[in-house]
């Protein structure tokens, strides 16, 4: 490999857009099956465009559980809840578990990434949070105990 004023040349790989400079990112369109000799912007003492973005990380959580799942998780909550009479938690309560829960590894868009409920701070809402008789699916939280 040869190098011009003591640069050393890039190295090309084919695109389906052409000819990828690998150290600066640059991007030659010629139609040669040989790639470019001294394209990139390094020979000619340019400044080289910016390297191109890695695609961002996806951080949707897969590990949530499917509508399915929450549909199912929440019947059989339901189920118990109504089985026990239907007790309210206290609005202490519900604000304890409610700070819990927002501080939980679990916790993303609102809702419990274990069990798939709202984690929502009101005792009108139909949430676990607000059932006496519920229970944090990682036993963050248990049972309200009447005093």
């Amino acid at each position: 490999m040869h190098t011009v004023s003591g640069v050393k040349p890039c190295r090309f790989q084919a695109t389906a857009d052409g000819w990828l400079c690998a150290d600066c990112g640059r991007i030659v369109r010629i139609a040669s099956l040989a790639p470019p000799a001294a394209a990139c912007g390094r020979w000619a003492g340019v400044a080289a465009p910016p390297r191109p973005a890695e695609p961002p990380q996806d951080l949707t959580r897969t590990d949530a559980p499917s509508f399915l799942t929450k549909v199912k998780n929440f019947a059989v909550a339901s189920a118990k809840h109504v089985a026990a009479g239907m007790p309210m938690a206290s609005d202490e309560e519900i604000i304890r578990r409610h700070d819990i829960c927002q501080a939980c590894e679990f916790f993303s868009d609102n809702a419990c990434q274990k069990c798939g409920c709202p984690v929502v701070r009101a005792k009108q809402y139909v949430s676990k949070l607000s059932w006496a008789d519920s229970e944090c699916p990682v036993g963050k939280w248990g049972k309200e105990t009447p005093a």
